[in-house]
């Protein structure tokens, strides 16, 4: 019986090794302060990413987006109303479904279509009105709403009903756990799946908010970046809902810049490119890998090389387990 013991917990901390190691990320934010200000760090395993802007009945949307085998998912957005919002991964499951019944709406259309759809934050939650927003099975998210009235709110799928965080102060910041299962609560007792980068976030954004400008944004993603794991940082933007820019840094290379202008539906070098480049932005987009292009020096290795240096762990760990699985059915016998 100790032998078997001995072997369960080898094969369950594999596991759960395993399962930290995929682990969840990205970190957005809004802030008003001086100047209105939006953010997403997005942080995922080395698939393409792609940056486009749509044509919708409410106008322009600025998307950025990533490959998914068969198509582009599109994960955070700003259109020309100075709308934002993001979706990121969120821990633990709740109200998942294999199709929305009646009355119901999968979170991730809440917030493409909201984007498509409406202008303000108060616009969203009034289209989302009684639905009950519910989950994936196989992707569990929450939504970022930024407008710029001042108004921003973290909508989350719960056991009972919607949750809505809404900003309480002059910022808001979303990682990875529910924001409404910590509101009110100290800065020091939240926990779960990202509150490390939530409270580096939370306390840098503070600390700097009568300064904070497009500089201050990308400080608080380099310091909330992730650069090992699975879900290593792909890109960071910061958009300004005043101008309807977007500046844009890839694969955690804050020395290249890239802005985006919703109004000219164009991207160009914005800092430290030896030549200034202008490119039109449509539904196309224009992938990472080309923008890469444009600078002298890519940190890291390329993105496959980048993939097949971070799975190693993860596949030891897997194999760990594996193992584990295999001692305890050899002791059963």
């Amino acid at each position: 019986m100790k032998q078997r013991g001995i072997a369960t917990a080898a094969l369950a901390a594999a596991l759960v090794g395993a399962i930290a190691h995929a682990g969840v990320a990205c970190t957005g934010f809004a802030v008003y302060s001086g100047t209105i200000l939006y953010g997403m760090n997005f942080d995922y395993p080395p698939n393409e990413i792609r940056f486009s802007i749509e044509e919708h009945e409410t106008g322009a949307l600025f998307v950025g987006s990533f490959w998914m085998e068969e198509h582009y998912g599109r994960t955070v957005g700003m259109n020309e109303h100075g709308l934002f919002a993001s979706d990121q991964m969120v821990s633990s499951a709740r109200a998942m479904a294999d199709e929305p019944a009646d009355g119901e709406l999968f979170i991730w259309n809440a917030f493409y279509d909201g984007l498509r759809e409406c202008k303000t934050v108060d616009g969203v939650l009034s289209w989302i009105g009684d639905r009950r927003l519910v989950q994936y099975r196989s992707l569990q998210l929450h939504n970022l709403y930024a407008d710029p009235s001042g108004n921003a709110a973290v909508v989350e799928s719960g056991e009972a009903g919607n949750v809505i965080t809404e900003i309480n102060g002059p910022f808001l910041v979303m990682t990875n756990f529910h924001n409404g299962d910590f509101r009110g609560l100290d800065l020091r007792d939240i926990a779960g799946d990202g509150a490390e980068r939530y409270r580096v976030a939370y306390r840098y954004i503070e600390e700097n908010l009568a300064e904070f400008d497009v500089d201050q944004a990308f400080e608080v993603f380099r310091r909330t970046s992730m650069s090992t794991g699975d879900f290593m940082t792909r890109y960071s933007l910061v958009f300004d809902p005043t101008a309807l820019e977007v500046y844009i840094a890839l694969e955690r290379d804050y020395d290249h810049i890239w802005k985006v202008s919703l109004v000219d539906r164009t991207i160009e070098t914005y800092r430290g490119f030896d030549e200034q480049v202008a490119l039109p932005l449509g539904e196309d987009g224009i992938t990472g890998p080309t923008l890469r292009a444009y600078a002298d020096v890519a940190p890291g290795p390329p993105p496959d090389q980048e993939g097949a240096t971070v799975r190693w762990p993860l596949l030891a760990l897997i194999a760990g387990g594996i193992l584990g699985v295999v001692l305890l059915i050899a002791l059963k016998h």
